[in-house]
């Protein structure tokens, strides 16, 4: 498995590279299913923060959010999602495991995947993933491409940012020192999949997805 610490290997943000390869065409199989709908929640809608806020100045994206309870209700012609999905999670698992491996941690809830789309000047200000809203222990990022400029991930904590490469799986720790940004994208288009792990689905009530068992024992 091709990894990579980013900055100081003390801080447990590991970069799997090549995780998911071009042949899967993400992107492009994204935009040929739910590019034009307008059906929720199966098309790009508007992301929100919080509770349920869409505050534009802050978090300026549309995304897409597919779990377990989406894949079994999909309306036919919405099946690719689940190819889709998959896909993904394929090549999220292995990354995780030995994410796992390494921190003797054994992270049991797996959120919903949700499919990020950012444009010309949107961006996603310094938020962390573990906060006052949600609750989790290990956040991922996926990179679906990487034909655009800009869009960089900034954590000012380790004033540190990453650049990444297409097929890039991020994994770091989901609390408030890990706070980061998306910078805004200058150039093309960007997409990426996001989603976060807990040790169980204890406090997960609201958003129960995906009970996960497959590491190997989320």
């Amino acid at each position: 498995m091709n990894f990579e610490y980013i900055g100081d290997r003390k801080y447990g943000i590991i970069a799997y590279r090549n995780a998911l390869g071009k042949e899967l065409r993400l992107p492009e199989r994204l935009e040929e299913t739910i590019g034009n709908s307008t059906q929720p929640p199966f098309m790009w809608m508007d992301a929100l923060v919080g509770f349920g806020q869409k505050m534009p100045q802050y978090r300026d994206c549309v995304d897409c959010k597919i779990g377990n309870t989406h894949i079994e209700n999909l309306p036919p012609q919405f099946s690719e999602m689940k190819n889709i999905y998959e896909d993904t999670k394929k090549g999220l698992i292995p990354c995780l495991q030995d994410y796992q491996s390494k921190y003797n941690i054994s992270m049991n809830f797996m959120e919903a995947i949700n499919y990020v789309r950012y444009k010309e000047n949107q961006h996603f200000n310094v938020h962390s993933d573990h906060g006052f809203s949600y609750i989790c222990t290990v956040s991922s990022v996926m990179y679906l491409n990487d034909d655009y400029d800009g869009g960089e991930l900034w954590f000012p904590y380790f004033e540190m940012s990453f650049k990444p490469q297409y097929g890039d799986i991020l994994l770091f720790p989901s609390t408030f020192i890990y706070a980061h940004a998306s910078k805004p994208v200058t150039r093309g288009t960007k997409y990426a999949a996001v989603t976060m792990f807990d040790y169980n689905d204890a406090f997960h009530d609201f958003s129960k997805e995906i009970p996960y068992n497959a590491a190997p024992n989320y």
